[in-house]
């Protein structure tokens, strides 16, 4: 007799992705504002500009109003599916499981979806003005720090905290560093024995400590920006709003054009945005 799919796997596989979520959160999602949205539209991330007080002159004189800028950004919800077949019944009767290879496949492919699309919005394309249809493109010039042909330093990290600083980001912002392996060893090389970082580095590369020059250093090994160079993105936490659609949504059925075979299907919709040039750096690494 074929085994049937119990009603509550539907919920109970869902849940059991979103809690191995949250006990493996995606790295590049702690480092963001996430936002709940509804509906099939876009979203706005509204900003106004700074305003000045001026200096009264007269008594009794007429009330004179200064215009604020209103900024606006926007963020598109996508759709992205994952479909996987179910081999045998043995694997189908575990589905439920927190421990399901299945689970964990799913998971892991989610937190690696979130982060691509944190990622692509820190340093992509943001979609700006009244019905998102203007592309503001990241600030190459301020904003990034060439690699000169050298990989990462103390320095170019002294550099990013400096932009950031100077952007006038609010000190109580934390600030966090994506870095790959490549790079945590370049600070070694470059900081041991004649900078006094070297001992807060290595720390850094021990496991010992996860903070350094103010910021959450976080390891990401997807920073690939060319052939020749590897990226780093610095940034503050309101940088990126990463907006998510009703969650994810689970359908365990059997497939008839498939001789009948049992599939999982997962689907998830989410967008991000930057919200200001001025607190995300480029940091270029040979």
């Amino acid at each position: 007799m074929a085994f049937e799919i119990p009603d509550h796997f539907y919920s109970s596989f869902t849940s059991n992705v979103e809690l191995l979520l949250q006990e493996k959160m995606p790295v590049m999602q702690m480092a963001v504002d996430t936002r709940s949205y509804g509906g099939d539209k876009a979203q706005v991330v509204k900003q106004f500009g700074t305003v000045e007080f001026g200096e009264k002159t007269a008594r009794n004189s007429d009330t004179v109003l200064e215009e604020i800028e209103h900024k606006q950004r926007w963020v598109f919800p996508k759709d992205y599916v994952l479909a996987l077949p179910v081999d045998n019944e043995d694997e189908l009767r575990m589905l439920d499981s927190p421990v399901s290879p299945y689970v964990m496949a799913m998971q892991a492919a989610w937190a690696r979806k979130i982060n691509a699309v944190i990622r692509d919005a820190a340093l992509g394309n943001a979609q700006t003005g009244v019905n998102g249809s203007t592309v503001t493109a990241f600030d190459t010039t301020n904003q990034r720090i060439a690699s000169g042909s050298v990989g990462l330093t103390v320095a170019k990290m002294r550099q990013a905290n400096e932009i950031l600083m100077r952007n006038q980001n609010d000190p109580s912002d934390e600030k966090y560093i994506f870095v790959k392996a490549k790079q945590m060893s370049d600070l070694l090389k470059t900081t041991e024995a004649t900078d006094s970082a070297y001992a807060e580095v290595k720390a850094l590369v021990e496991g010992r400590v996860n903070k350094l020059l103010g910021f959450n250093v976080v390891h990401y090994e997807s920073l690939t920006a060319a052939s020749s160079e590897d990226q780093v993105i610095a940034m503050v936490k309101s940088a990126v709003v990463l907006g998510q659609w009703n969650g994810l949504k689970t359908r365990i059925t059997e497939r008839a054009d498939k001789d009948y075979m049992t599939q999982v299907h997962m689907a998830g919709t989410i967008a991000a945005t930057r919200t200001q040039e001025g607190k995300v750096v480029e940091i270029r690494c040979a």
